[in-house]
């Protein structure tokens, strides 16, 4: 079983992986947030510092990108390659208006003519090519005549996400159409979707018992042990899981210390990890509290010493 994390915006960054898998562990593999190349042509340098340098990125990393033409997935597969990656993620799940009205994300599951297109003008086999999608963008349909395209050109694997884009994150995952795209295609489909703690895991497990890949996204954030649990790992007492939480986060705060501009831009990196951070504690919601409260880096300080003089919850 292959457990990995999905990309979340402002939380899953450079930053936050190599401390989390340097302090705690147990993810498989990561996915970048997704890249973009912009009007001008170029990466901008905040994705760039997601996958550069190669040396410092790549272990247990899978580049994401958003595409909508062939010159896009042209330029990410030689950038990528350039640069030494062996696998590229291309995002075809992200549900979000702004990127749906470009025919990006969700956005280009209605139109699997183009996709089949731009994967015969553009891919060419320099790097293994995995797909993240949803189960259309306004009908659960609209999959069928896309993943019989992704097999055809070699695509390595799909994530799915049994959701379609027009629901965003509400309501329920579509476990039926999983299942029934599963029985077709079986270990060509990982899941993606909902799993928040080990019981969702399990149902999961249970509905789909060969299933072979399975991407979690902020349950990680809400249990960072999530994948010992997954896994079956035994977990550390509570004294040195809070001293692996405080080693991340000071780590997490030292990395962003050494190339953001000042202490006003480090707070706003550090304070929102606290809504998650602080759900590990007894007493979550005073220690929360307190860094929200906190202004400037030395109250930060003491309010981040005061939360891990708390203590952890129990299992």
């Amino acid at each position: 079983m292959k457990i990995s994390l999905a990309p979340l915006q402002g939380y899953t960054d450079w930053v936050f992986r190599q401390a989390y898998q340097k302090n705690i562990g147990g993810i498989d593999e990561f996915y970048t947030p997704f890249l973009v190349l912009q009007n001008d042509g170029i990466v901008k340098t905040a994705h760039k510092r997601e996958v550069e340098p190669f040396e410092a990125r790549c272990k247990d990393l899978i580049p994401q990108f958003l595409c909508g033409n062939s010159e896009e997935l042209s330029f990410f597969e030689t950038y990528f390659s350039e640069l030494g990656y062996s696998k590229m993620n291309w995002n075809m799940g992200c549900p979000y208006p702004m990127v749906t009205k470009k025919g990006k994300g969700s956005g280009l599951l209605p139109n699997p003519d183009k996709i089949e297109d731009i994967l015969k003008t553009a891919f060419h086999n320099k790097l293994d090519l995995s797909v993240k999608l949803r189960l259309g963008l306004v009908d659960d349909s609209e999959i069928d005549l896309i993943l019989p395209i992704l097999k055809d050109y070699n695509i390595s694997e799909v994530m799915l996400h049994p959701r379609v884009g027009k629901q965003l994150y509400k309501g329920k995952v579509n476990l039926n159409r999983f299942n029934d795209l599963y029985e077709k295609y079986e270990s060509y489909l990982g899941y993606n979707g909902d799993i928040c703690c080990k019981e969702d895991f399990d149902k999961i497990k249970g509905l789909f018992p060969t299933i072979q890949h399975v991407m979690i996204g902020r349950g990680l954030l809400k249990d960072y042990w999530l994948p010992h649990r997954i896994k079956g790992i035994s977990l550390p007492d509570s004294d040195e899981r809070r001293d692996q939480l405080k080693n991340m986060h000071n780590d997490i705060f030292k990395l962003y210390a050494s190339y953001l501009q000042g202490d006003s831009q480090i707070m706003q990196k550090m304070k929102p990890f606290w809504e998650y951070f602080s759900s590990h504690f007894d007493n979550d919601k005073k220690v929360f509290k307190a860094i929200k409260k906190s202004a400037g880096i030395k109250k930060y300080e003491q309010a981040v010493e005061f939360a891990f003089s708390q203590r952890l919850k129990l299992d």
